[in-house]
């Protein structure tokens, strides 16, 4: 094709799955698998979605398959398919194909182009060739466009008009692909890849997850089944320590049965004397430690709702630390794939001991020792 297709062709995108918030990127490399770990994906992780289907649909069986990817609260997991030597990458409410540390391996004897909008059309438009970012710009800010060799693209940006800046990036994109971004695309045979982020640059360490920490996102894409379970309950079992509630027969029983798993955590929210948790838990309001970006409340959260239905007595929603805690050792104690349970894990952990003014360095050290552990 020779991606010359209009500004205005590609309405069609507002009726679908991806109307309000996705990323979607084009890589110059039909083989998913060294696209996807371009990306920080665990490959042995992946879910094939079988069959050709519609792009919604496949993203209806990620959100059952694989938990937290709905509501944010797990790793992130992108779609990858197959299309005229191209390999595609859809990122439904994400954006990790915009950045730099994937753009620079996935491009890295080929092309990558990235489009990201959101819900509040804040967008941004990159393009990479043999492992750099040659050119970038966001919201539409031509006068700023920025990378390796931002000239790049000049030519290709001739006559656009920019009414619809979704529709101008597209157009754009096709001109630099030859790609053509078409309705057909939506349909497929997608491989689902849990994403484990690469750093952020400017990484400070004040969280503990794999974009802010190196060292804990190199041992969650690579550590095998053992030593990522063995983290998530150390994680787990830190945060329920430092909470204060180990002691608790229920949990104290489920610390004591891993790794057999048992669903003793399901008996805590049906045990009696327990009661229902608030929509809205208390510790979704802390502060955190101070520089620390406090995290959202979230009373719609349903998964969070759902999760905390119940406490048996002496373990409370309203309390500093509780309900993260019990969160992680939920998390530890899930058969689920082992990255993603480790990673759930750390991170509700992580907002435990944020809830409860500890630092960082605690929950680090028994993590990586965890990994480290033979």
């Amino acid at each position: 094709m020779d991606g010359q297709l209009g500004e205005d062709a590609f309405g069609w995108i507002d009726a679908t799955c991806l109307s309000e918030a996705a990323c979607v990127t084009f890589t110059e490399d039909d083989e998913v698998g060294r696209v996807a770990a371009a990306f920080g994906g665990r490959l042995d992780h992946a879910l094939p979605v079988e069959g050709v289907r519609p792009l919604a649909e496949a993203l209806a069986v990620v959100a059952e398959r694989i938990p937290g990817s709905r509501f944010g609260k797990g790793l992130p997991v992108a779609l990858f398919a197959r299309r005229d030597g191209w390999a595609v990458t859809f990122e439904d409410n994400g954006g990790e194909g915009t950045r730099a540390a994937v753009l620079e391996r996935a491009s890295r004897v080929c092309r990558s182009v990235s489009v990201f909008w959101n819900v509040n059309m804040l967008t941004k438009f990159a393009f990479a060739e043999n492992g750099r970012v040659l050119a970038e710009f966001s919201d539409g800010a031509l006068g700023s466009v920025h990378g390796a060799d931002p000239g790049r693209i000049d030519a290709a940006l001739e006559g656009l008009g920019w009414e619809s800046r979704l529709g101008a990036m597209f157009t754009l994109a096709g001109r630099l692909t030859g790609q053509v971004f078409t309705p057909e695309w939506l349909n497929g045979e997608f491989l689902a890849v849990p994403l484990v982020r690469w750093p952020r640059r400017d990484a400070d360490g004040r969280l503990f997850l794999p974009e802010l920490d190196g060292a804990l996102g190199e041992a969650l894409r690579s550590a095998g089944e053992g030593p990522l379970r063995r983290a998530a309950f150390a994680a787990a079992e830190y945060a329920v320590t430092m909470a204060g509630i180990s002691g608790h027969p229920v949990i104290a029983e489920a610390l004591a049965a891993w790794p057999e798993r048992p669903a003793l955590l399901e008996r805590m929210a049906q045990s009696v004397g327990s009661r229902p948790a608030r929509s809205n838990p208390g510790p979704m309001r802390a502060q955190g430690r101070a520089g620390e970006t406090a995290p959202a409340v979230r009373p719609a959260d349903l998964e969070i709702a759902r999760r905390l239905r119940g406490y048996p007595e002496g373990v409370s929603d309203s309390e500093p630390g509780h309900a993260m805690a019990v969160q992680a050792l939920h998390q530890a104690t899930e058969a689920a794939a082992p990255v993603v349970v480790a990673y759930r894990a750390i991170k509700y952990a992580d907002e435990a001991r944020r809830d409860l003014g500890h630092d960082v360095a605690g929950l680090r050290e028994v993590v990586m020792r965890a990994f480290a552990a033979s």
